[in-house]
């Protein structure tokens, strides 16, 4: 059996991992719109890779391995099942592991930002099936006419994000101009005696890092990518922890 870390989220065609129909939140037709704090997880129950950033990646190598997803513009994954349609993070309410790091891009649905070329600016947008919205909850989103500080809040994290997504392609960039991921396709013994394949993702390569001019070596610490390295070089012992989560749901 081989297993590919990608997103397998049923969604619209080009639709972004957990989201299933993005619009632009609009003050007249929003007005009374709310939004409350998930009950649940659900919505990433179907995946067993979920895009970081770099600055992530300190926090998510405590818990899951980081690994590059396949392509020609590899993208940086926590890697939580073995298997494409299974997050193992997720207990059975859909609740999310106690004490496990939660990745931004979790915590930015339903929200998106989105490019508005006829405004030529970014626009916040909502997934509008999520369960998370409805006339009634937490958070109203518009108050007055105006986007409420819960909005504004909102806003103002997706445009983080989006300034971190800028900085992670300039990481990424710089793996692949000098060569340093490469396919690592694994093979895991499972507890139970069976044996599970897994391809599709990259890693980066210790001995070309080793390699690397001191003068590149000087320039990448500058910009805070050595530590960043070696937190993806030490992620690589949480493929124990998958094993580990996915013995005790097969024993149930």
């Amino acid at each position: 059996m081989t297993e590919t870390p990608q997103n397998t989220t049923q969604a619209a065609p080009d639709m972004p991992m957990f989201y299933s129909s993005i619009r632009p939140l609009d003050i007249e037709h929003d007005s009374s719109l709310f939004v409350s704090a998930p009950k649940h997880f659900n919505f990433a129950a179907k995946t067993n890779a979920i895009p970081l950033l770099v600055d992530e990646f300190p926090m998510a190598a405590a818990h899951y391995p980081i690994v590059f997803a396949a392509g020609d513009s590899p993208v940086p994954a926590a890697v939580v099942g073995l298997t494409n349609d299974s997050n193992l993070f997720l207990d059975e309410n859909g609740q999310w592991l106690g004490g496990s790091y939660l990745p931004a891009y979790v915590r930015r649905y339903p929200f998106l930002l989105m490019d508005d070329p006829n405004q030529k600016q970014y626009v916040l947008c909502i997934d509008e099936t999520s369960e998370m919205l409805g006339t009634s909850g937490e958070y109203a989103l518009f108050k007055d006419g105006k986007p409420t500080q819960f909005t504004q809040s909102a806003m103002n994290f997706c445009a983080s994000l989006r300034q971190q997504g800028e900085a992670t392609d300039e990481f990424v960039k710089a793996l692949k101009d000098y060569n340093l991921l490469m396919p690592n396709d694994a093979q895991i013994d499972m507890p139970n005696g069976s044996k599970l394949q897994l391809a599709g993702f990259q890693v980066i390569d210790p001995k070309k890092f080793d390699l690397l001019p001191d003068n590149v070596y000087l320039s990448w610490r500058r910009k805070g990518w050595i530590g960043l390295i070696f937190a993806h070089l030490l992620s690589s012992h949480r493929w124990q922890n998958l094993i580990a989560l996915s013995s005790m749901k097969e024993q149930g």
